[in-house]
């Protein structure tokens, strides 16, 4: 996978934490993004189930970008 090599932060846990972008971490970011967007008229239209569904995918969407970015989705779990 393509990525922006920042080096290395620190450890956590055992696993070296960089900052970086690869391309899986940009289409997620993308995704989360329209999910949120989804969710915003959700709310405008009282629709309570969308809102459920729409706002749980922005969370794992979201939550699955960031964790890809600052582990290019692969952690070094050994040196």
């Amino acid at each position: 996978m393509p990525f922006i090599d920042t080096g290395k932060l620190f450890t956590l846990f055992g696993v070296d934490i960089h900052i970086g972008v690869n391309i899986f971490a940009i289409l997620m970011l993308a995704v989360a993004v329209l999910t949120l967007f989804g969710t915003i008229n959700a709310i405008r239209e009282k629709n309570i189930i969308a809102i459920i569904f729409a706002g749980l995918s922005t969370l794992c969407f979201g939550f699955f970008a960031l964790a890809t970015i600052f582990t290019y989705g692969y952690p070094l779990l050994q040196q």
